[in-house]
């Protein structure tokens, strides 16, 4: 080798485009794993793996958009083999992202349940206190124009205690058909109404409870209904909100203004992460102690990549991602596209349809629906 010869070797292997590749199929996949490993397979409960894991949705779009340029750029299997270990560790979290179910079931003995924080008929409520008649309006002409679901489990619900007024529990329960509704209200006098969790149903039940999560309209109740001859253990209710808005805090410019909000959103996610923690281990609680198989509509507040998320997936089913269909968003506001509206059940229902009522738009939150029946091979 000669003198002139190691100059441009070394060259060639410092070059840009040298390390750009080298980076795209060797570092950034490593990375990309790290984020999956830390995120999916350990046991979280540190502030700073929650907030890892707002990174998946990235994660996930880096390893779609390496596998469609780096064949093209070095082909062969030795250079898409660390993109191939990092794909397979990124199938947990996409079984959470995207699913490939389908549409609701209407098979005999199937039963539909939706879930909806209706966020006080008032999408805009931290600019206003004022509930929307139109809005209540449109979701009973909903209910009233299609087959309302046999058991609606509603976050969030207002109830006018004004004479006059038509935003009353009344109108669901007319609308809907239910025979039977629980709620455990909390007067609010900035609304001048009711507000907290409620849950209707066709079918009777035999109990019901509190669950007490911070009061107002973060607690919650659980009732047990009679469904096709067996008792099934309904929760309702919402964890601690992320409170991810955009706030215009008079920085003076954008970039100030973007700083101020970057730093509000991290505490107030901090915050709420530790509220969550909290929240639920109090309804894990609940669901072992429960008599009967469990179903728990929520709004999660947080992403299915989260602590919260994973505790409950490990013991129950996510109906989403049984039967679901696309990406399943059900937060149209900012950030838009989030999924934070769950139902998760028990092993001995089996989940035969799910999808996003996007025809609902009343809220900043879609409602979701699926429809269950029981397995016949229940308790063996």
């Amino acid at each position: 080798m000669t003198r002139s010869t190691l100059p441009r070797i070394l060259f060639g292997f410092f070059a840009p485009r040298h390390w750009v590749i080298t980076c795209a199929y060797l570092v950034l996949p490593l990375l990309m794993a790290i984020v999956l490993v830390i995120t999916s397979w350990l046991d979280r409960g540190r502030w700073w793996m929650e907030l890892l894991s707002f990174a998946i949705p990235a994660v996930l779009a880096g390893i779609a958009l390496l596998w469609v340029v780096l064949p093209w750029v070095r082909p062969g299997w030795r250079a898409t083999l660390p993109l191939l270990l990092t794909t397979l560790l990124a199938l947990d979290p996409l079984k959470a992202t995207f699913a490939w179910g389908g549409l609701l079931s209407t098979e005999e003995g199937a039963f539909r349940v939706m879930s909806f924080n209706a966020a006080l008929f008032n999408p805009y409520r931290p600019l206003t206190l004022e509930s929307d008649p139109d809005r209540f309006q449109a979701f009973a002409a909903y209910l009233s124009g299609h087959s309302a679901p046999d058991i609606l489990c509603i976050q969030e619900f207002y109830h006018s205690t004004r004479a006059e007024a038509d935003m009353t529990a009344d109108v669901i329960q007319e609308l809907g058909g239910y025979t039977y509704f629980y709620t455990n209200p909390t007067f609010d006098d900035k609304y001048g109404g009711l507000v907290g969790a409620i849950t209707f149903s066709r079918h009777p039940a035999v109990a019901s409870g509190h669950v007490r999560l911070g009061g107002g309209m973060n607690d919650g109740h659980w009732v047990d209904l009679v469904i096709v001859g067996d008792t099934l253990r309904v929760l309702n209710l919402q964890f601690r909100s992320m409170s991810i808005r955009w706030r215009d805090h008079g920085r003076g410019n954008a970039l100030r203004n973007a700083w101020a909000n970057a730093v509000d959103i991290h505490n107030r996610l901090r915050y709420g992460y530790r509220q969550r923690k909290h929240e639920l281990e109090q309804v894990e609680a609940l669901l072992e102690e429960s008599p009967y198989p469990v179903m728990l509509c929520v709004d999660l507040n947080a992403l299915p990549y989260s602590h919260t998320y994973q505790r409950l997936r490990r013991r129950y089913r996510n109906a989403f991602e049984e039967r679901g269909l696309g990406f399943g968003f059900t937060y149209h506001h900012f950030p838009w596209f989030i999924r934070i509206d769950n139902q998760f059940v028990d092993h001995d229902l089996m989940v035969t349809g799910y999808r996003t009522v996007h025809d609902v738009s009343v809220s900043d939150h879609y409602p979701v629906e699926a429809t269950y029946r029981w397995r016949s091979d229940r308790g063996r």
